[in-house]
C-alpha cells in the first residue's frame, strides 16, 4: 500500500493563518510602500485580530458583515487574500476558488500588485490541487514566480515545490522526469518536503510495473532518514515515514520472493513504531516463505496478543493455525481453527450488535476530538483533529468522504448553536419591547398630569374673550379702552379730584379749582384722543405677540397628544424583530433538516463499513470451518490406520 502523503502535515489552524496573514504583510509591503502598517478600518481590526487567533468562522463573519455595510477601506485587494485564505483554511475549497477567482478576474490580475497577484495564483492552484482538479492545478501554480513566493515566505515556497512535483508524477499530461528532477533540486534532501516527494515518486514508480526504480528510491529514502537525525520537523513525522518506507520495501521484497531481505527489512522496524502490527504479520509471511515457520509462528503469537481491531488483523488467527498445520502440526492446527472460527463468529455477532445499537451518539464516544479552549481543532485544510477511541474506526475515519462529512456535522452544530444564542436574544429583545412600552404608559401619563396642571382650555378660552373685547372696542373706537397704564392711573387721579370738588363748597376758591379741573380734563380728552393710534396699534400688537404664542402652545400640545398617542416606532421595532426571528427560525429548520442529512451520511457509511467487515470475516469464518472439517477428517483417518495397524 502507497501511503498517502499528497497531502502537508497537519498543524494548528492558528499557526497556518497566522504564516498567511504575515505572508500577505510581507509582500503588500514590498508591493507597495504606501500599504498601512496597521488597520486603518477598525472592522479589519477586528477580522484580523480574530484571524490571528485561528477563528476562522468568527473572523468570515466579521467579512461577511463588513461587505454588507460598504466594505472595507483602506486595504486595497488584501481583505479578499484574508477571506480566501480563511475559507482555505476552514476547508471551504469551493468557497475559496470563487474568491481567488473574482480577484484575479478575467485579465488575470493584471492590474494587481506583482505579489498580491502571485499569491492569489498559488491558493488558487492550491484550490484546485485539494478539489482533485489537477489540469486546473498545474495551470495555477505555473504562473506563480518562485522566485518571489521564495522571498516572502520559504515555507510556502517548498509546499508549491511540492504540489508541481506531485502533479509531475501524477500523469505525463503534467510533466515529466526532467521537469521532476528540476523540481526536486530545488528542495534539499533531506528537506521533510523531499522525503515525502521521494516516498510518492517510489509508490508510482510501484504501481506501474517498475519495481527496480521503485526499490532504489525507497532504500535512498531510508538511508537519508538514517543518517539525518537533525532537522526543524516533528520527530514523529520523520519516524513514520520511515516506518512506511521501510514496510513498502519489504513488500516489494515479498511481491518478489525476497523472503530474506524483507526478513532483513522489517527487523530493522521497532515493535513500539506506528507500523510495528503490520511489520509483525509481514514478517510471519516472510518467514513462512523463507521455510521457518516457527518464526513466522512467533511474530503470529505476538500479533494475536494484541486487539484484533483493524480489518486486515483479522486474518491473524486463520494465520496463525494456517502455519501450525504447515509444520505438520495437525493436533495443534485443530484447535487453532476452531479458535479462529469461534473468534470469526464472535466478531460478526459483536458486528451485528454495534450496527443495531448504531447511532450519532456511540459513534462519537468513539472518536476523541482534540480541543483547546476555542473548541475542536482543525488541521489546515478544515479536517477535524480526531483520532478514534476503537482502531477498529481508523479505516472509515481515515475516509475523505468520512473526514468532510464528519466537519459538516460539525459545522452544522456550531452554526445550530449559533442560532439558538441567537434565539435566546430574541427573548431579551420581547422583554425590552415590553419594557419599553410600560416605561412610555408611565411618561404618558406623567406627560398628561403636566398639561393638565398647565390648564390649557381655561387659557384659550381667556384668549378668546381678549380678542374679543379689543375686537369690540376697535369697533367702537373706544379710546379708553386703549389706554396705557400710565395713562389710566392720570384717569384714576383726575376721577378722585373730580369726587373732592364735587363734595366742596361753592365758592370763589372752589370755581378756580373746578375750572383748572376742567382745564386739565379736557386736556387729558385731547391726550387720549390724540394717542388713540399708537395705543390702538401697540395693543393690536401685543395680541399679535400673543396669538403666535398660544398658536405655538398648541402646536406644541398637539404634537404631545400624537406622540403620546402614536406607536409606530414601537410597533416598528417589534416588527423588524418578528421578522427577523421567523427568518432565524426557518434557518434553524433548514439546519435541522441539514443535520438530520448529515447524521444519515455519517451513519450510513460506518453502516457499510461494517457490512463490508462483517463479509469478510464470514469468509475467514467459512475458511476455518473448513479446515476444522480437513483436519478433524485428517486426524480420524490417520487414527483409524493405526488402529488398523495395531490390529
Amino acid at each position: 500500500m502507497g501511503l498517502k502523503v499528497s497531502q502537508p502535515p497537519r498543524r494548528r489552524p492558528v499557526l497556518f493563518t497566522a504564516l498567511l496573514l504575515w505572508l500577505m504583510m510581507i509582500a503588500s509591503a514590498q508591493a507597495d510602500e504606501t500599504q498601512p502598517d496597521r488597520a486603518r478600518d477598525l472592522r479589519y481590526g477586528w477580522i484580523l485580530y480574530e484571524y490571528h487567533q485561528g477563528n476562522a468562522f468568527d473572523a468570515l463573519t466579521q467579512l461577511a458583515v463588513a461587505r454588507e455595510q460598504g466594505g472595507i477601506e483602506g486595504h486595497g485587494d488584501h481583505p479578499a487574500l484574508v477571506e480566501g485564505g480563511l475559507m482555505l483554511s476552514w476547508g471551504m475549497t469551493r468557497e475559496a476558488s470563487s474568491v481567488f477567482t473574482e480577484l484575479l478576474g478575467t485579465d488575470g490580475g493584471s492590474t494587481l500588485p506583482l505579489n498580491v497577484r502571485n499569491q492569489a495564483w498559488f491558493y488558487l492552484g492550491k484550490v484546485f490541487y485539494l478539489e482533485g482538479n489537477h489540469a486546473r492545478a498545474s495551470e495555477n501554480l505555473e504562473r506563480v514566480d518562485g522566485d518571489i513566493l521564495a522571498a516572502a515566505n520559504h515555507d510556502l515556497f517548498r509546499e508549491w515545490v511540492y504540489l508541481r512535483a506531485r502533479l509531475a508524477t501524477m500523469s505525463s499530461e503534467f510533466g515529466n522526469g526532467l521537469e521532476l528532477t528540476s523540481l526536486q533540486g530545488l528542495l534539499e534532501d533531506t528537506d521533510i518536503w523531499s522525503l515525502y516527494l521521494r516516498y510518492n515518486s517510489a509508490v508510482s514508480a510501484r504501481d506501474t510495473g517498475n519495481a527496480v526504480a521503485a526499490e532504489a528510491e525507497l532504500q535512498a529514502l531510508i538511508a537519508i532518514l538514517d543518517e539525518s537525525t537533525d532537522s526543524d520537523e516533528p520527530e514523529a513525522e520523520r519516524e513514520g515515514l520511515l516506518g512506511r518506507a521501510r514496510l513498502s520495501l519489504a513488500g516489494l521484497y515479498l511481491r518478489d520472493g525476497q523472503f530474506e531481505a524483507a526478513l532483513e527489512t522489517l527487523g530493522a522496524m521497532p515493535l513500539n513504531g506506528v507500523f510495528a502490527d503490520q511489520a509483525l504479520f509481514d514478517y510471519a509471511v516472510a518467514a513462512a516463505g523463507q521455510g521457518r515457520p516457527q518464526r513466522a509462528l512467533d511474530a503470529l503469537e505476538t500479533l494475536s496478543g494484541r486487539d484484533l481491531f483493524l480489518p486486515w488483523r483479522q486474518q491473524v488467527p486463520y494465520a496463525r493455525a494456517y502455519v501450525l498445520e504447515q509444520m505438520n502440526r495437525p493436533q495443534h492446527a485443530l484447535p487453532a481453527f476452531r479458535q479462529a472460527a469461534d473468534h470469526y463468529e464472535a466478531r460478526i455477532e459483536e458486528l451485528n450488535g454495534i450496527r443495531s445499537r448504531l447511532s450519532e451518539e456511540n459513534l462519537m464516544a468513539q472518536l476523541d476530538f482534540r480541543r483547546d479552549s476555542e473548541g475542536i481543532l482543525t488541521d489546515s485544510y478544515g479536517r477535524l483533529r480526531v483520532q478514534p477511541v476503537d482502531f477498529g474506526m481508523a479505516e472509515v475515519l481515515a475516509s475523505e468522504t468520512f473526514q468532510q462529512a464528519l466537519a459538516e456535522l460539525n459545522e452544522l452544530y456550531r452554526m445550530q448553536s449559533f442560532i439558538a444564542e441567537r434565539q435566546s436574544r430574541f427573548e431579551a429583545f420581547r422583554t425590552m419591547l415590553e419594557t419599553r412600552e410600560q416605561q412610555r404608559q408611565i411618561r404618558i401619563a406623567q406627560t398628561r398630569r403636566a398639561l393638565d396642571s398647565q390648564q390649557a382650555e381655561q387659557w384659550q378660552q381667556l384668549h378668546h374673550a381678549f380678542r374679543e373685547k379689543i375686537a369690540t372696542a376697535l369697533s367702537e373706537e373706544d379710546a379708553g379702552f386703549f389706554m396705557t397704564s400710565k395713562q389710566k392711573a392720570l384717569r384714576n387721579k383726575l376721577d378722585e379730584v373730580a369726587e373732592t370738588l364735587a363734595g366742596l363748597p361753592d365758592d370763589a376758591t372752589t370755581a378756580s379749582q373746578r375750572a383748572t379741573y376742567q382745564s386739565m380734563r379736557a386736556y387729558f380728552d385731547w391726550w387720549i384722543a390724540d394717542d388713540y393710534g399708537v395705543n390702538r396699534w401697540a395693543t393690536q400688537k401685543q395680541l399679535r405677540e400673543l396669538d403666535r404664542e398660544m398658536e405655538h402652545f398648541q402646536t406644541q400640545r398637539q404634537q404631545v397628544e400624537t406622540l403620546m398617542a402614536d406607536g409606530a416606532g414601537h410597533a416598528e421595532l417589534a416588527r423588524r424583530i418578528s421578522t427577523s426571528e421567523r427568518e432565524l427560525a426557518t434557518l434553524g429548520e433548514e439546519i435541522s433538516v441539514a443535520l438530520g442529512n448529515a447524521r444519515h451520511g455519517l451513519l450510513s457509511q460506518v453502516d457499510r463499513m461494517l457490512v463490508a467487515r462483517q463479509e469478510e470475516l464470514k469468509g475467514y469464518l467459512l475458511a476455518s470451518r473448513h479446515a476444522q472439517a480437513r483436519l478433524a477428517d485428517q486426524l480420524f483417518s490417520a487414527s483409524q490406520s493405526a488402529g488398523v495397524g495395531d490390529e
